[in-house]
């Protein structure tokens, strides 16, 4: 072999390292070039569509199908509970938002008669506001769907009476908003209220759904009453649950839990089959988080006790457990974080409250005293 020549090769990487390193300073440059033209071109697509954020967004849910059909009055996002509540004069509603574990609020937004189906996606919060005055629809009822940002700031209408006054259920799946149009039949719109399409024809309203099924009444062709059916969201192919209409029905894990037509909570298979009793007693207000079902009944029916209260009962069995002993009756009943979100009313005041899944611990939330209020009126 050739020997090298030491002298003439360090001369040549004297030569030669100089342009490598001003080669690999000019990639850097262009590298980092292209990153910046990258970035400004992913923000100004942002700016002017939100495609980046609905992305980061598309399999999220705004709120549990169990609290928004319980008038979705509540929902939770990063340690913060976000609630409705009378505003103090009485005449309108309000948005609060309360940290978790704490007890101090924040006032984001006031309404006017009834707000609904509260829904957050991202930094938004979504929900419905109800008001009968200076309406210019045909039912006399002013219905709006708004979205905010969570400090109540940029408060926006994406839907102008274009849904049913009398179905104020709202979810929120995958970037789409699902609602009962002004025909009764279930549509859907994109987060910004474009892009509306029908969904299921059912002239009924709908019940609920997640992010694979919807189900909803139509009506019985051979009785009076409606009959419950189930469908894929992205499918057309029905199948009645029952054969009868089944009541508050939500989905868990792969079977639907609902309240029969005896009062009991029954279970039956999301792809069908038999009917399974759960309970022989009647239930009320069901709603479910993780393996529990909350829901009202009265406290000893059978001994002629007829206070209601809050129970819960574990779906992997057990028997049922008293939150929180009411003085009246709640019609409502959200499930936020570990903690039941209900109304309560004696015979003076009313009241809505936490109370704790874990130790019944209660927090008060609001409280007005509604027999002065009549006084006064």
């Amino acid at each position: 072999m050739n020997e090298i020549d030491e002298e003439a090769f360090e001369k040549r990487e004297t030569k030669i390292v100089p342009k490598l390193k001003q080669m690999l300073k000019n990639k850097v440059f262009l590298f980092l070039l292209i990153v910046i033209l990258l970035i400004a071109i992913l923000a100004g697509v942002e700016l002017s569509t939100g495609t980046i954020s609905n992305l980061a967004t598309f399999n999220q849910t705004g709120n549990s199908a169990g609290n928004i059909l319980n008038c979705g009055y509540s929902v939770e996002k990063d340690d913060f509970i976000y609630y409705v509540s009378p505003s103090e004069d009485m005449y309108t509603t309000q948005i609060n938002r309360m940290k978790i574990g704490s007890s101090d609020s924040q006032v984001i937004y006031q309404g006017a008669y009834d707000i609904r189906a509260l829904n957050i996606i991202g930094n938004k919060i979504y929900f419905i506001s109800i008001s009968a005055e200076n309406s210019s629809d045909e039912d006399g009822v002013d219905n709006k769907i708004y979205k905010m940002n969570l400090d109540g700031s940029h408060l926006t209408v994406i839907n102008d009476n274009d849904f049913a006054y009398d179905y104020y259920d709202m979810h929120i799946i995958k970037n789409h908003i699902y609602y009962v149009g002004t025909d009764f039949n279930v549509y859907k719109m994109d987060l910004t209220g474009q892009n509306r399409k029908l969904v299921a024809q059912t002239g009924t309203g709908y019940l609920t759904i997640n992010n694979q099924y919807i189900i909803y009444n139509k009506d019985n062709e051979e009785g009076s009453d409606y009959i419950t059916y189930i469908r894929p969201l992205n499918g057309t192919e029905e199948q009645a649950i029952t054969s009868s209409r089944i009541f508050t029905p939500l989905i868990h894990q792969n079977d639907i839990y609902y309240i029969n037509q005896e009062q009991h909570l029954a279970k039956i298979p999301v792809t069908g089959g038999e009917e399974q009793e759960l309970t022989d007693f009647t239930i009320y207000n069901m709603n479910i988080s993780n393996d529990f079902i909350y829901y009202l009944n009265y406290k000893d029916e059978a001994n002629e006790d007829y206070t209601v209260a809050v129970f819960k009962l574990n779906l992997k069995g057990g028997e049922p457990e008293m939150l929180k002993e009411l003085s009246n009756y709640s019609s409502f009943l959200n499930v936020v974080g570990n903690t039941v979100y209900y109304m309560d009313m004696d015979d003076e005041k009313a009241f809505i409250n936490l109370v704790d899944v874990n130790n019944s611990n209660e927090t008060k939330l609001h409280e007005w005293n509604y027999k002065e209020y009549q006084e006064e009126e």
